[in-house]
């Protein structure tokens, strides 16, 4: 196995601010791309085709001076680990949320008692000037005063980061051998690149990758002179229908806000999934929408949460979490044996770490959480289901992006605080435990960017390229630690120059926990006894899938399906999956295995002729300081 090189690593380190500074300009303040909601990061995916093209006019005159596929794919991991840092569901959200309570508390709102006496100082900002210059820009970050009020938050936010982000490598780590060696799952999201990697000669020469690019980037280019200059004519690919127009009357006007849209880079990405799982997603949204209108028919539409749709997702992602557990209950029985030393272990010569060490982590890492939430006033009953359900989720979507790896995944608004809030209801819950919610509601949110899911796919990477595993471990902390502090410079350095307030997305992620704290505290609730029972019985059938899968060869449905099916991502995302699932079907159907490769290149043009033309438009946007055409509005 090689080990991972000091330049791979330095090259990677040394894009970091650059990138984390394109994402925040373009996501949040012109609003001009989201390349960390998907799956695949597309400015990532640009950059690594960049320094491959790169790096075959390098091998014409200095072979010697080539990185090699390895080298490559170590950027390509620690870029996308990087991106998980800066992403729209991680700092975008910390650094306005913990800003927000200081600079709108007033008389008339009365936050100054019912939000700001519940918050640690040294959890938020506590500096009314430092608060309103980051919201309204015409600032800079680099005043004295400005800095000084940013010591205490940044130091513990970044602590609790890290110790997070420790836990989660640790946590990964438990898990690799059974999924990358034993399973050999496919890690669908990062067959992109690899076909850039140790195929891009190949992709080039061939006439179908053209055809592919060829559509998806001209659809972008005659949509983005279309946003400049309307009179064009352009090819709406976003709603490019909606029901809302034929669907006017009960029980059908229930699912009207349906629309179908034709993402060329997503019905590529989802070329690559499994037949069977793709079918799974699109059935089950399909009778999500049953769902909808029965309850409409039954009259059952208007009653206080029917049909539970987040809880439904709730229970969908804590059942993939045990699924995943359960499926590698045999494994972990001799990792246990490992860890105390009996006989009957697995040899860990070849792991990142020892799996005491990654056990020993994990829980270091759950009891510094668990003890950063009491700090601030949360009780430890709270906090340890709290993050028990975190860590589920996130084994969950580490485990739904390594097997299926649909194009855009998410979990909005369901985090464990949502979670505990149904079972127990805010009357049970004091106002400690509630604002210790709304400072954690940056990082449970959506989960569309997961860092176990990232980091775990750096670990399928380098097995493929022959790389250790052991120093892809050391690339991906370095990566995050990089990562962070990038992430955070180019958040306070764009935010006290633009501001985010005004702005559609800074807005959101500045205050929408606080408003729902101050929602909690003024109108308190018991625990909401049938979303709660909605949730167990989305657990239970959740489970029962995942028994039928595994039990009878002949049933198709999968699990992930059920948990997807009522996402923002599945709404966005069905009608490209369909058009996917109908192509690979018909394909392998009546062309055979030989015509599926052909095919490849194809989907893999869509995949990046939207990635480069679309990353061209927020580039032309950073550069322009104004708001273009992207391709995921």
């Amino acid at each position: 196995m090689k080990p991972v090189t000091v330049r791979a690593v330095a090259i990677a380190c040394g894009l970091m601010p650059f990138l984390a500074l394109w994402v925040v300009t373009s996501e949040m303040i012109w609003e001009s791309g989201n390349s960390t909601v998907l799956a695949l990061f597309y400015h990532v995916t640009v950059v690594l085709l960049v320094l491959s093209l790169l790096n075959l006019l390098i091998g014409r005159y200095r072979p010697g001076w080539m990185l090699s596929p390895g080298e490559l794919m170590t950027i390509y991991v620690m870029l996308s680990v990087a991106g998980t840092m800066c992403a729209a569901d991680f700092l975008q959200s910390l650094i306005p949320s913990i800003a927000f309570p200081i600079y709108h508390a007033n008389p008339q709102n009365r936050w100054e008692e019912r939000i700001l006496q519940y918050l640690p100082e040294w959890a938020i900002l506590t500096d009314r000037d430092a608060a309103a210059s980051l919201a309204l820009g015409n600032s800079s970050v680099y005043d004295i005063g400005i800095l000084s009020a940013w010591a205490k938050p940044v130091l513990f936010w970044t602590f609790f980061i890290l110790a997070m982000t420790v836990g989660l490598i640790c946590l990964n780590n438990l898990f690799r051998k059974q999924w990358v060696e034993r399973e050999h799952l496919a890690f669908p999201i990062i067959q992109i690149p690899l076909s850039i990697v140790m195929g891009l000669p190949k992709l080039l020469s061939s006439k179908v990758f053209w055809v592919g690019a060829g559509i998806a980037g001209s659809i972008d280019i005659l949509n983005g002179f279309n946003h400049f200059f309307p009179n064009l004519p352009m090819i709406p690919i976003v709603e490019a229908f909606s029901l809302k127009d034929y669907l006017v009357e009960r029980p059908w006007k229930s699912v009207s806000y349906t629309t179908l849209n034709l993402y060329p880079f997503a019905i590529g990405l989802a070329f690559f999934l499994p037949a069977e799982i793709t079918f799974s997603c699109l059935l089950f949204f399909f009778l999500y929408k049953l769902e909808l209108v029965g309850c409409s028919l039954f009259g059952a539409r208007n009653l206080p949460g029917i049909p539970f749709t987040r809880e439904q997702s709730s229970g969908g992602f804590l059942g993939l979490g045990l699924l995943a557990l359960w499926s590698a209950r045999n494994y972990l029985g001799q990792v246990g044996k490992t860890i105390l030393g009996r006989p009957g272990g697995l040899d860990e010569s070849t792991e990142p770490m020892r799996y005491r060490t990654a056990f020993a982590g994990l829980v270091a890492s759950a009891v510094l959480l668990i003890g950063s939430g009491i700090c601030m006033g949360a009780s430890l009953s709270v906090m340890i289901p709290f993050f028990l359900i975190f860590f589920l989720y996130c084994l969950a979507f580490a485990r739904l992006r390594a097997e299926l790896g649909p194009p855009i995944h998410d979990l909005s608004y369901a985090g464990p605080e949502v979670v505990l809030h149904d079972v127990c209801g805010s009357r049970s819950l004091s106002e400690t435990n509630l604002a210790t919610f709304s400072l954690f509601n940056w990082f449970t949110r959506s989960n569309r960017a997961p860092f176990s899911g990232h980091s775990m796919e750096g670990y399928k990477s380098a097995q493929l390229t022959n790389t250790s595993a052991r120093s892809m471990m050391v690339a991906i902390f370095i990566a995050a630690v990089v990562g962070l502090f990038s992430a955070g410079w180019a958040m306070l350095h764009t935010f006290y120059i633009h501001g985010y307030s005004g702005r559609t997305v800074g807005d959101t992620f500045s205050s929408e926990a606080w408003w729902r704290m101050a929602g909690w505290i003024v109108y308190p609730e018991w625990g909401d006894v049938p979303a709660s029972i909605t949730l167990a019985i989305a657990l239970v059938f959740t489970l029962l899938l995942g028994y039928m899968r595994w039990t009878f060869t002949w049933f198709a449905l999968h699990p992930a399906g059920y948990a997807m099916s009522m996402s923002w991502s599945m709404e966005k995302l069905w009608a490209c999956l369909a058009i996917a699932w109908l192509a690979k079907v018909v394909i392998t159907r009546y062309g055979g295995a030989e015509v599926y490769r052909a095919a490849i290149p194809f989907f893999v043009g869509l995949v990046l002729g939207e990635f480069i033309v679309g990353s061209a438009w927020s580039l032309v946007g950073w550069v322009l300081q104004t708001r273009v055409y992207h391709f995921l509005a």
